[in-house]
């Protein structure tokens, strides 16, 4: 990566010194495919530890120039996002009552619960473009700008790992457990579902180097950055899991509502950076 963003530094170096050829062309489409680092960036905490993923994008966009070298730039993408959180800690919910009305604390542990979260963003973006042409064949394109998103697909599942539920008696200083689903002790694991979030602004950065291949079709290579300004999870109290543990406060049916749709992940900002190459028709 250090490469070639090193190559396209030279190559803005270099273009006040190589023979200029403005392009005719005002209007251009284009169809680009890249992948990289792709994440959705959040904190645990305490709660465990969260491994970044790489994902995949598409564009189709649309370029139009006012003069020789300044346009505006816009299209459709979807990027792909991928994160993994391995979750090891203990929830606890006070007040919780067995079935002699004994007052006991429930502990849900979480042993290395292994949850991916999956994202598709439809994104819009609008951009500046800058370019510099080198000589009749090659052309280096630079945007930069804002975008708009929001999520057509957001799901998790849990692949490694487990939850346990217990019983902590605090006069006894005695903690029970087993699997007794009767009463409420278990082990569980296999989750899966949807997670909720709100839609994004934030801004994205395309370099790229232009290749003519035919007077109308050119080759596209270049570098992208995207990063939202916004965070995406809408605000929750909700814990990891609601078990059904008898208190005042219980559920009427376990849910493991995922790390997206409880209060445990920090601000979410999906980011992502690689490269892509693509075509191009011009006129």
């Amino acid at each position: 990566m250090r490469k070639i963003i090193i190559t396209f530094c030279l190559l803005m170096i270099c273009g006040g010194v190589w023979a200029q050829v403005p392009s005719k062309s005002i209007n251009s489409l284009s169809l680009v495919f890249g992948g990289g680092y792709h994440t959705l960036a959040y904190k645990l905490g305490d709660y465990g530890n969260k491994k970044d993923g790489f994902g995949f994008q598409v564009k189709l966009g649309y370029s139009h120039f006012f003069n020789p070298k300044v346009g505006v730039s816009t299209g459709l993408m979807l990027v792909n996002f991928k994160s993994t959180a391995t979750l090891n800690y203990m929830q606890t919910i006070d007040k919780a009552v067995d079935e002699d009305n004994n007052l006991y604390t429930h502990r849900t542990y979480f042993h290395s619960l292994g949850e991916c979260q999956k994202q598709n963003l439809l994104v819009v973006p609008v951009e500046f473009v800058y370019r510099q042409a080198f000589n009749r064949r090659t052309e280096l394109w630079l945007g930069v700008g804002l975008f708009g998103g929001f999520a057509v697909k957001n799901k998790f599942s849990t692949d490694d790992g487990n939850l346990e539920t217990r019983r902590y008696y605090i006069e006894q200083n005695l903690e029970v457990y087993g699997d007794y689903p009767q009463h409420h002790l278990y082990t569980e694991s296999g989750f899966s579902g949807k997670s909720s979030s709100k839609a994004v602004v934030g801004g994205i950065f395309e370099p790229n180097l232009i290749i003519r291949l035919a007077p109308n079709v050119d080759l596209r290579c270049g570098l992208y950055v995207l990063y939202s300004f916004t965070q995406q999870n809408k605000s929750t109290k909700d814990p990891l899991y609601n078990p059904d543990c008898m208190a005042s406060t219980a559920y009427e049916s376990t849910k493991y509502n995922g790390v997206f749709n409880s209060s445990i992940s920090g601000k979410t900002h999906p980011m992502a950076m690689g490269g892509c190459v693509g075509v191009g028709y011009r006129w």
